[in-house]
């Protein structure tokens, strides 16, 4: 009964310790990096930032009602949108995370929360943009023969 009881104790550790990701996770989204990244950026506008590999998306500031931030001085808080498309190959998983950053005394940003609301209302805009593109995609220019 004992052993029983330590290793029920044990997995529960393990399994509530492990490891969680924050934010959205669209699953099995059937198009190529590239045009991936191009929906992405349809839906999100211009990003801040590309990582070397073309997997890693981050958006622009934007404000609670989603809009831009003008005066970057006068705000309190921002929000950014970072994407990660996920895998080695198709099917793809794409992570959506919106991010909190709030001013600190220093008046620099901090990282204070995320918002999974956000996130997934952006999902479901962008998985409504990869149902579109998949439907009006060229077949023949997805294959290269050469």
């Amino acid at each position: 009964m004992k052993h029983f009881f330590v290793s029920c104790l044990f997995l529960s550790t393990v399994l509530l310790s492990s490891c969680t990701t924050g934010g959205v996770i669209l699953r099995e989204t059937p198009l190529s990096v590239s045009e991936t990244r191009r929906v992405i950026v349809g839906v999100i506008g211009e990003p801040r930032s590309i990582s070397q590999n073309g997997r890693e998306i981050v958006s622009q500031f934007y404000d609670k009602k989603n809009k831009s931030i003008e005066k970057m001085d006068m705000a309190k808080e921002r929000f950014y949108s970072h994407l990660t498309i996920l895998g080695d190959r198709r099917p793809y998983d794409v992570q959506v995370e919106v991010l909190v950053e709030g001013r600190n005394e220093d008046g620099g940003f901090d990282l204070v929360d995320r918002d999974d609301d956000k996130a997934g209302i952006l999902a479901e805009r962008l998985r409504q943009a990869l149902n579109q593109s998949r439907d009006t995609r060229n077949v023949i220019d997805d294959f290269r023969s050469f």
